[in-house]
């Protein structure tokens, strides 16, 4: 299946109703963290798919600032900011919409001040997943695997986006040197030549990896 992200990624930026004003000295919403655990805990606590659909809705639906609405896949992405800290994490959670996820940036109240945790949710129809965003412009297989592993103290998926030509072969080697002997990563969602992939650690140590990414068609 070939999944290719659009070329225009323009931000079509704009703000949702809030129903309060944001604090203006730090342009955010007051969000009440205690509150969102709860909503995150019923989401993954829900009994059945239709009642987790339906928890996953109510929280999407919640007052947070809209930063871009994908027109094909209505995917959003969303923080409790009218800022995203980082550029190249508002373009990464761009391509993640266009590949049809909804993004939520994880409010920084969740964490203790120098010791944030993930970047993201990951969120489509009964799927709620934490993930660390890398944007990696080097072509070194060792650089690639040290962000995965930084990545991966963080979440158990690591949402990488290659912004450099580097051969297939030599990224296979920065996956793999990243995922061997790391029992804290379960997949890579990958970014590579305006094309996404979603690879499970199994896949990127199989053969299978090499005829994936030279194929340059994506994979889900």
């Amino acid at each position: 299946m070939e999944k290719e992200l659009s070329s225009d990624q323009s931000s079509e930026e704009s703000t949702v109703e809030l129903g309060f004003e944001p604090v203006k000295d730090s342009v955010r919403l007051l969000i009440n963290i205690s509150l969102f655990l709860i909503a995150i805990k019923a989401c993954r606590d829900a009994v059945n798919s239709r009642i987790r659909k339906n928890e996953i809705q109510k929280l999407l639906a919640g007052n947070w600032v809209e930063h871009y609405k994908d027109k094909k896949t209505g995917r959003r992405v969303l923080s409790e900011s009218e800022f995203i800290e980082h550029e190249h994490e508002r373009r990464t959670a761009i391509c993640l919409a266009q590949m049809n996820y909804d993004v939520l940036f994880a409010p920084n109240g969740m964490f203790q001040r120098g010791k944030k945790k993930f970047d993201i949710y990951l969120l489509r129809d009964t799927v709620i997943l934490e993930a660390d965003l890398k944007c990696i412009s080097s072509k070194n297989p060792l650089t690639i695997a040290y962000r995965i592993k930084e990545g991966a103290e963080q979440a158990s998926r690591v949402v990488i986006d290659i912004k450099s030509d580097i051969y297939a072969n030599d990224l296979i080697d920065g996956l793999r040197g990243g995922t061997g002997k790391n029992n804290l990563i379960k997949e890579i969602f990958l970014v590579y030549k305006n094309k996404f992939y979603v690879l499970p650690k199994s896949l990127i140590w199989s053969k299978q990896i090499y005829n994936i990414l030279k194929s340059e068609k994506g994979y889900t």
